[in-house]
């Protein structure tokens, strides 16, 4: 077991904590910024962060680990005549950052000038900040955390088909970060973040499957209950118990909402203004065309309350906003920094850092309901691998699921291979599923297509 001294801080006392910090980092930026114009800086941006917080995990009943994480950092830019000097350090302290200044300007005297180099306009700098609802420190315990664990992992362990626990882990953590520039834009971010996840080992009659569940939230009481994460952890793995076979082929193939999150990145990750200067994207030139089946559209929200991807500004200060990125089957638009914006001859996007929250728009149906107007394919729940090339949209990975016939799940299948190219996979999505998942920054329910290549 892994101790500090600060590891009974509950997250309460850790905001109250980081609010000295919040004020420190202020200092530093102000400090730096004013620092590199006296040192003839025509522009200089400054960005840093701060994460507190206590992890546990449970083995078998018993606290095996016991964690209290801190995580700083700081990162200055600064641009002469457009050449750069960047430099990163894990220390705030006005101290380092004084020497962190000091190397960046050094730096930027030997790199080369970029035209497309500097800050964003200052017109674009976001002026309002909405609530967001994503800081909700609570006076949670480590002995609350480690009750709801035990409760999970007991739950699960009351199924007769699991085999061993591979542990219950619970994560509650702070963060606090500030973005400023020499536009005088000055934003800080305060957000909490709380799981609780359980991974299970079963016996099956040609050896043991793993599986688990987690559930995630920016406020404590918006997780789901301990017991309800060991309910469905343990059901995840009794599902799988019945094994069989797959035949080889073209089938429909649908993707359940956490690998459907994947093949939704993908797009994005092509849709993103460095794979799009740098040419190596399967969506290049593709603005204005139809990319997605006519009855989808795809928004991009930044101000969903409690969102893991809400924010009001990005990484450059820029503001962001609510905006459709396809527009019923159309793209309408990309995912760009001010300095992806530049290289294209556009106009930046408020995605310096990522995206923020995606919704996928569309008819939704039962899962069941896709399964039976289908027939006959395979409900893909996992995928291993690297077999992604964004460049040319190939699409190759490993996978396992449940194979389905007549609309029926028959049994869980796995090493098998599925194969198809992302464009075209995209064109045959035929149906969206109602299961939304909200665990993560894109929001997606399954995802139907009519048919990729299955190979066992």
């Amino acid at each position: 077991m892994t101790q500090s001294d600060n590891k009974q801080l509950t997250l309460a006392q850790i905001a109250e904590q980081q609010e000295q910090t919040s004020a420190t980092m202020k200092q530093i930026a102000e400090t730096v910024i004013a620092k590199a114009k006296k040192a003839g800086a025509d522009a200089a941006e400054i960005w840093s962060y701060n994460t507190i917080g206590n992890s546990v995990e449970v083995r078998n009943g018993d606290l095996e680990t016991l964690e209290f994480n801190q995580d700083s950092h700081l990162g200055i830019n600064v641009y002469f005549e457009q050449r750069k000097g960047t430099v990163s350090v894990n220390d705030l302290t006005e101290a380092a950052a004084m020497q962190g200044l000091e190397a960046a300007c050094d730096i930027a005297k030997f790199t080369e000038p970029d035209p497309h180099a500097g800050l964003v306009d200052k017109s674009r700098m976001a002026t309002e900040c909405r609530d967001l609802s994503l800081d909700h420190p609570a006076q949670l315990t480590i002995e609350d955390m480690v009750a709801s664990a035990k409760e999970a992992e007991a739950t699960a362990l009351q199924s007769q088909y699991i085999k061993q626990s591979e542990g219950a882990n619970f994560y509650s953590h702070r963060s606090v970060s500030c973005y400023a520039n020499s536009h005088d834009f000055c934003g800080f971010n305060r957000t909490t973040r709380y799981s609780l996840s359980n991974v299970l080992i079963g016996q099956t009659e040609k050896g043991m499957v793993r599986d688990g569940y987690y559930t995630l939230g920016r406020e404590f009481s918006d997780l789901l209950e301990a017991k309800s994460v060991g309910e469905e952890a343990s059901h995840r793995i009794e599902r799988k118990l019945k094994q069989g076979s797959c035949t080889s082929g073209k089938f429909p193939v649908v993707f359940s909402p956490e690998v459907a999150r994947g093949l939704w990145s993908h797009l994005f990750g092509a849709l993103k203004g460095g794979a799009l200067y740098q040419r190596s994207s399967f969506m290049l030139d593709k603005l204005g065309d139809i990319i997605l089946p006519q009855s989808i559209s795809i928004i991009e929200d930044p101000f969903i309350a409690k969102g893991l991807g809400s924010s009001n500004y990005d990484s450059d200060g820029v503001a962001t906003a609510k905006r459709t990125i396809v527009d019923k089957g159309q793209l309408d638009g990309y995912f760009l920094s001010g300095y992806s914006a530049r290289r294209l001859g556009m106009e930046p996007t408020g995605n310096a850092g990522g995206i923020h929250n995606i919704s996928i728009d569309g008819d939704k149906q039962p899962l069941d309901e896709i399964l039976k107007e289908l027939g006959t394919g395979l409900l893909v729940t996992e995928v291993m691998g690297q077999g992604v090339n964004i460049v040319t949209g190939n699409y190759s990975r490993g996978a396992s699921g449940f194979w389905f016939e007549h609309g029926q799940i028959k049994h869980y299948v796995q090493e098998i291979t599925i194969a198809g190219n992302l464009e075209q996979m995209l064109q045959d999505i035929v149906a969206l599923g109602d299961d939304l998942d909200k665990r993560s920054s894109i929001l997606t329910g399954s995802v139907a297509l009519k048919a990729m290549t299955v190979a066992v």
